[in-house]
Formats: structure tokens, sequence, C-alpha cells
């Protein structure tokens, strides 16, 4: 129904802005909530990047929450804190489930522009799992 997002990852969007990226600008969306985390939750969270450490802080305060997490030491972290994780090639596979897009395919190609790296065995579990590969 929602996405909570943490001020971190509205900065990093900032900067994708610009560097001239095609990225969302989280104040246009009704559906999308800019909220800090507790400031003492930030201290239990240590070594990654800003964003990440918002987001896992801001995860552990909204119970049941699917927390999108990308980084590898972000996740291992997020998921030792009890979180439910899946990271963007999960919620895209998801909206196709839902049929919010249409194919997974163009959404990864158009990711890759934005320097999104995407190992390949990762890339054809996706479309198998979404059906677009045998």
């Amino acid at each position: 129904g929602r996405v909570v997002v943490p001020p971190a990852v509205v900065t990093e969007l900032g900067v994708g802005h610009r560097l001239g990226k095609d990225l969302p600008d989280v104040a246009k969306y009704e559906w999308i909530e800019l909220r800090a985390p507790p400031a003492d939750a930030l201290k239990a969270i240590e070594g990654l990047g800003a964003g990440e450490t918002e987001g896992i802080a801001l995860a552990r305060e909204l119970p049941g929450a699917l927390l999108i997490l990308d980084d590898a030491e972000a996740r291992r972290v997020a998921q030792g804190f009890g979180l439910r994780v899946t990271g963007t090639v999960g919620v895209l596979v998801l909206a196709k489930d839902r049929r919010l897009i249409d194919e997974v395919a163009p959404e990864l190609d158009r990711l890759s522009t934005f320097g999104f790296r995407l190992a390949p065995p990762v890339r054809m579990a996706a479309l198998l799992r979404a059906g677009e590969i045998d």
C-alpha cells in the first residue's frame, strides 16, 4: 500500500538527478512517505552507507516491513536484525506477478543504464522466475 523512504535515500536520488539520471522524485507520489528513523536506532548499525543504515533503522521501527536492499552486506545486517529483505529485482518480479508491469527484462535493461550491476546468473534466474525465458 505504501513505501516509506528515509531522508538519506532521497538525498541519494537527488545526487542521481543532478547527474542527469531519470530517477523518481519521491515528492510526486502520494503513496511514498518520507520518514526519518529515530536517531537512537541508527547507533546499532555501523559500516554501511547512509541510505542502507537509515533504511534498516526505519524498518526496525515498522513491524512487518519488507526492506528493499541490494547491497549484500546491508542485507546481511538487516537479516541479522530479523528483517524481511528483498532487492530491486525481487520487487520487479513481484510487480510482474501482480500485473503492474508487463515484463521484467526491459526494466532490468533500464536499470543497467543507471549503473545498476546485476550478475548474469541473477538476471537469468529473475527472468526464469518471471516466465520470460525457459
